[in-house]
This record gives structure tokens, C-alpha cells and sequence, in this order.
């Protein structure tokens, strides 16, 4: 399994581009602004096909040119159900992003049963509200890797006092879901550097904060 990053936007946010470099099947995680043509293009060079294109969550900077990619690469949006209304109007947001943007069309809402597989390794989905209502994480146990959107960064924690956010809901998200995992899962973030939960666990001052709560 191969994973190359495409950050880009005005606010220098992440999307992933993950294949199986025998099957040449992929899938991509976010797509931020400016990102689409380079992603595309990319796939071309690698002979990809792109079976899913996820969204971690409907933010605008996390799926400014989703639809554009879906539609350069025919592949199917899927996100969970409780941010398809931001997709559907990303530019009615409290903080609008600086040009429009084409709505999404959600092909297909994913929950906690569903698997997307991509070559051999299998990805699930964790749901993580908390920075929004339908954030998630996409968890490939094999691999040891989770892509985890807005929710947890290297340091720090998804902000919640934008729509449907709550510090409560991500503090279970965080607390409950994500770090019950081992500490060798690397962390693959939205925005900045990546990192492990190891790291997390001794570092991540808000996650500390989040445990001392309880």
C-alpha cells in the first residue's frame, strides 16, 4: 500500500492519495482546493483506477474539488450521512470559503459496517462527531494506519464550535475510539504533520486533558 499527500487550498489542507501498487487500484481521502488536476494527473501516470473518494468530514477546505475529481476519475463520493447537507451547500457555511464551490453528490453514506477495500488491504470506518457530525476515520488494521480528517492532529485536537461540533462528542471520539488502538497506528491527519498514537498518548496535551476529565 502506497499513500502520497496533496496539500493545497488557502489553508494548506491534506488529501491522500492511497493505492495497491499490484492491483493499481486507489482511493482518494479528501480533496482540497487547487488539488484535483494534480491528483488526477497522477493517477494517470500510475495507471490508477479509483474506486472511492472519501470524505473525512464536509468542511469546504476538505472537499473543494471532490466533485471535480469524481468526475475526472468516475469514481463514487462516499461519506457518512450527518455532513452530506455542508457537501451539498459548501458555500453557505459560517466561514465561507474564499471562492465557490461545486456542491458534492454523495453516492454512497458509509457507517460503521461499511469496509472499502482497496487491493488487498482493507479500510473501516471509525465514526468520530465531534469537529462535525460526520466526521470520521478510516482505520486499515493491517497497514497500522488511520487517516483521521480534522479530528486528531499531531499536538492537537479538531476545533468544535463550528455547526454540530461538540467537545463532548469528541473527547468520547477521541477517548473511546481512537485511542483504543495500539500505540504503533500511525496518524494521518487533515491539516500539518503526521504522527503515531504512541506519540499522541505522550505528547498531545489536549488528549491528556481529555483523560484527565474522565
Amino acid at each position: 500500500m502506497v499513500i502520497e499527500k496533496f496539500e493545497d487550498g488557502p489553508i494548506w489542507t491534506i488529501g491522500y492519495l492511497v493505492y495497491d501498487e499490484e492491483s493499481r487500484e486507489g482511493m482518494v481521502v479528501d480533496v482540497p482546493m487547487w488539488s484535483s488536476e494534480k491528483i488526477y494527473k497522477r493517477t494517470r501516470e500510475l495507471g490508477l483506477s479509483i474506486k472511492h473518494i472519501v470524505a473525512t468530514h464536509g468542511h469546504w477546505d476538505h472537499i473543494g474539488e471532490m466533485e471535480r475529481l469524481a468526475e475526472l476519475t468516475g469514481a463514487q463520493v462516499s461519506a457518512l450521512r450527518g455532513d452530506e447537507w455542508m457537501m451539498r451547500d459548501p458555500n453557505g457555511m459560517v466561514i465561507p470559503p474564499p471562492e465557490q464551490i461545486e456542491p458534492v453528490n454523495v453516492d454512497s453514506f458509509l457507517d460503521e459496517k461499511s469496509i472499502l477495500q482497496i487491493g488487498k488491504t482493507s479500510f473501516s470506518i471509525i465514526q468520530t462527531p465531534g469537529h462535525s457530525v460526520g466526521s470520521l476515520c478510516l482505520y486499515a488494521e493491517e497497514e497500522r494506519l488511520m487517516f483521521t480528517g480534522d479530528t486528531l492532529f499531531a499536538g492537537s485536537i479538531g476545533r468544535t464550535d463550528l455547526p454540530t461540533g461538540s467537545m463532548e462528542e469528541i473527547s468520547r471520539s477521541i477517548s473511546e475510539k481512537i485511542m483504543s488502538l495500539s500505540d504503533d497506528v500511525r496518524v494521518l491527519p487533515g491539516h500539518g504533520a503526521e504522527s503515531t498514537l504512541k506519540k499522541e498518548r505522550a505528547e498531545n496535551r489536549f488528549v491528556h486533558m481529555i483523560f484527565a476529565e474522565k
